[in-house]
């Protein structure tokens, strides 16, 4: 049984008060343990807060206020201590974080009595590299976000894959996904869905030049290198998670592999990818 709860709430949305209110009440009358971010504590008028590096110490669990977003930057802190992660959907779509505000005292009872199911997810690692000098590497569950900063403006980029030629992209950026990430920015620029079982990733260009360059499936394992062109002459930035912005020049080189860590997503019994799936995309339901 988790006996050290971590307590994370989506950052300046005063919305998410009256789900942590319910999870509060919850471990309280259990007289469970638990450790509040500085945003929850300044919800539950200012309890006394616990940073990410105590939290790492201390606890087996984190319970995510808010959306997919809320979720993936706490997971960029915690996964590195394998704390599992559980997520209380207060944002928009939300295909990560699991638990309806309707529902969580049912949910909670059924993972703090170890009536739970674990989902592992894979990680993706992203090296940038500038003459021949690394400058920022970075952890990714969703995605790798090359795209151009400046408004209407396309960027040329070579793509090489396990050491051999892809193909030069010339278009407004390019994802490359994990299964996780395949219902993501991969999945609105036209990419496929991947179970997130699956042992894949996915390149998906954004709005290229050429209809030609379409999104291609490739093995997990395999080494993707990515380097801005000579001939980008405008503004460019990598993107990990949606959370963390590298900005990138002419010849840097991005390298993507798979990472070593996983993403521990704790879910409550009935909940599994198909159900996720039929009730965000609305598949199988009658208007």
């Amino acid at each position: 049984m988790f006996k050290n709860i971590a307590i994370i709430s989506k950052n300046d949305d005063n919305s998410v008060k009256d789900s942590l209110d319910t999870v509060i009440s919850y471990l309280d009358s259990k007289k469970i343990k638990y450790f509040l971010d500085n945003n929850s504590s300044i919800l539950l008028n200012n309890k006394s807060s616990t940073n990410i590096d105590e939290m790492k110490s201390k606890c087996d669990i984190a319970f995510i206020i808010g959306g997919d977003g809320t979720l993936l930057r706490s997971a960029q802190y915690l996964s590195t201590a394998n704390i599992p992660i559980c997520g209380i959907n207060r944002g928009r779509l939300g295909f990560l974080v699991d638990i309806s505000p309707d529902h969580i005292e049912e949910n909670l009872e059924s993972i703090l009595s170890d009536n739970y199911s674990v989902d592992e997810r894979i990680s993706l690692i992203g090296t940038v590299i500038r003459n021949g000098q690394e400058i920022s590497k970075n952890i990714s569950f969703n995605d790798v976000v090359i795209h151009s900063k400046d408004a209407v403006r396309m960027i040329e980029m070579d793509t090489m894959l396990d050491g051999k030629k892809l193909y030069t992209v010339n278009a407004d950026g390019l994802v490359v996904s994990t299964p996780t990430g395949s219902t993501a920015y991969s999945l609105s620029c036209g990419g496929p869905i991947l179970q997130p079982s699956m042992e894949a990733l996915v390149m998906v260009p954004i709005c290229p030049h050429l209809l030609s360059n379409r999104p291609i499936v490739i093995g997990m394992n395999s080494v993707i290198e990515i380097r801005l062109s000579d001939k980008s002459h405008t503004n460019a930035s990598v993107t990990f998670d949606g959370q963390i912005n590298v900005p990138i020049e002419a010849n840097d080189l991005i390298k993507i592999t798979k990472g070593e860590v996983t993403l521990k997503l704790i879910q409550p019994p009935g909940i599994n990818f198909l159900s996720i799936l039929r009730e965000k995309l609305g598949w199988g339901f009658k208007p």
